[in-house]
């Protein structure tokens, strides 16, 4: 009786014993952490239910958040901290918490009359140039670590004015971290180029059981050392909060290319938007429901193959595509005094739409509407 609490068919002796029916069958609710995964649980688990219209099925979904304050680098918490105290000189700082989640605070901040094109430009700059002293801090420890007698200085690596992409994870499989690097020459074509330059920077961890993803990660970090794309493709050893604070706020572009649907909903963007750092990511997860066409960008469409090895050609076409048709060149449209100001407004679009939205605040309040109060 105990084994048929974990399987669907009960009394199937041949059915290994699953924890995740386990929990379905003793839950008084279950949720994907997207919409995108309530649907592909919805339609993982018809048997389970003993339907064959997925819509029966009684799974819902709740999208995943972010502690949005806990996650904002000291340079960008005190930024809007200010900006929130000069809107409202009598609040306290437990007001500008509490406020800093609400879609109202982001949409005021935002607005042109608040907050200048000049004064995110400026900010981006600073956490741009910070990343870069942090990382090149971080390459020197790492060459260190490995007793290297022979000097050498990182002074050089990474562009302070170069568009700057981050990767930073889990090397999982299905997240695909390589996956910009399967157009390798066309890669090394961008880097080089003076006048519109770009750089990424990648971190990360595998589980020490996954040969694969360390495979992944031997693949980044070979590309970083003894490839053409040496100074501008470092990968940031030791993977931690800070580290990912740092790579958040300092990024112009966060990527994000799992194969989909296998992000269930993924977070790491979610960290990214209070800085102005934008997204750029696969239709999967959170992005799916959050992108709306002004407020970062896209690889691909709304879609995948059942062919694996279809969709990786494809997302790997996609991803350059839109690196070059989109990201680059409004990253590098400049007016006279210099500032993107296409790219800022889209930067505005993104911390308006996607700042509270993906917030642990607005999280627990729909677990505690959907699923708690009334239970």
């Amino acid at each position: 009786a105990l084994m048929d609490l974990g399987r669907v068919r009960a009394g199937d002796a041949g059915e290994s014993f699953c924890m995740t029916v386990l929990a379905l069958r003793l839950s008084r609710a279950a949720n994907g952490v997207s919409a995108l995964h309530g649907e592909v649980s919805r339609e993982m688990w018809r048997e389970f239910y003993g339907t064959t219209e997925p819509d029966k099925v009684p799974i819902g979904h709740v999208t995943n958040g972010v502690h949005l304050v806990g996650w904002m680098k000291g340079t960008v918490r005190r930024f809007w901290r200010e900006k929130y105290q000069r809107l409202n000189p009598a609040a306290s700082d437990l007001d500008w918490i509490a406020d800093a989640n609400s879609r109202d605070f982001w949409t005021r901040v935002t607005n042109p009359d608040v907050l200048s094109d000049e004064e995110i430009w400026s900010l981006r700059y600073r956490l741009r140039r910070e990343l870069i002293e942090f990382a090149r801090r971080r390459l020197m420890l790492q060459v260190n670590a490995l007793g290297r007698r022979d000097f050498i200085t990182f002074d050089g690596f990474l562009n302070p004015d170069a568009l700057t992409i981050g990767f930073a994870r889990r090397f999982a499989t299905y997240k695909r971290a390589p996956l910009i690097f399967d157009q390798f020459e066309n890669v090394v074509k961008l880097v080089k180029d003076t006048g519109r330059p770009i750089q990424f920077i990648f971190a990360g961890k595998a589980h020490p059981r996954d040969d694969s993803g360390k495979a992944f990660i031997q693949k980044v970090i070979h590309l970083s050392r003894f490839s053409e794309l040496v100074g501008h493709l470092v990968f940031i050893e030791n993977y931690d909060i800070h580290v990912c604070r740092m790579m958040a706020s300092g990024c112009d572009i966060w990527l994000n290319n799992p194969r989909r649907p296998l992000e269930a909903s993924g977070t790491s963007g979610m960290k990214t938007t209070p800085h102005g750092c934008m997204n750029l990511s696969i239709m999967d997860g959170w992005w799916r429901e959050g992108y709306d066409g002004t407020n970062g960008f896209a690889i691909g469409e709304d879609s995948h193959s059942p062919d694996v090895n279809e969709q990786d050609r494809a997302d790997s076409e996609n991803l350059y595509s839109a690196l070059t048709e989109q990201v680059i060149p409004m990253f590098f449209n400049r007016d006279s005094s210099g500032i993107p100001r296409q790219w800022i407004a889209r930067i505005r679009r993104s911390m308006a739409t996607l700042a509270s939205e993906y917030s642990t605040w607005r999280m627990v309040q729909e677990y505690t509407t959907k699923y708690y109060k009334g239970h």
